[in-house]
């Protein structure tokens, strides 16, 4: 897959076609695979140093800290502009991970991954499920197009 152009296009995009594919995470301790099966979208928005992972080039790990987590970001459409998917739930051998602080954990993925580009250590795989199967929701936040899920 080539990181660059799949992330260097709009939050919403992105957090629809990550529906399906696959996280390849690799670490001295072993590989670990999940299939995203929920994201969200972030576009702009109050500019806090919480975000500033928001900026970072497209196919960045951006790893929010929010109350002892490390939630589980990449950032998406330009370096220097606010835009980024979050992973919020994700299969692992048919159990469910809800929540992107859990994702990280699950993964393996810790505070010293945060600025990574994906690649070598973590890789997406597979294809996308299609937008006949994605499901939309609200966002919650000031500056979120929206949750999406698989149908």
């Amino acid at each position: 897959m080539n990181y660059d152009k799949f992330f260097s296009r709009t939050a919403d995009n992105v957090a629809k076609d990550l529906l399906g594919r696959i996280l390849v995470v690799r670490s001295p301790e072993g590989t670990v695979i999940g299939r995203v099966t929920e994201t969200g979208a972030y576009d702009g928005g109050e500019e806090t140093d919480s975000r500033k992972g928001m900026k970072y080039i497209p196919g960045t790990l951006f790893l929010m800290g929010y109350r002892g987590s490390n939630l589980f970001n990449i950032s998406t459409d330009r370096k220097g502009h606010p835009s980024c998917v979050e992973v919020r739930e994700i299969e692992i051998d048919d159990r469910k991970i809800k929540g992107s602080g859990r994702v990280s954990t699950a993964l393996g993925v810790t505070s010293d991954l945060d600025g990574l580009v994906l690649g070598e250590k973590v890789q997406i795989i597979g294809e996308s499920v299609g937008p006949l199967r994605i499901r939309r929701r609200k966002g919650e936040a000031d500056n979120c197009l929206g949750y999406y899920s698989i149908k």
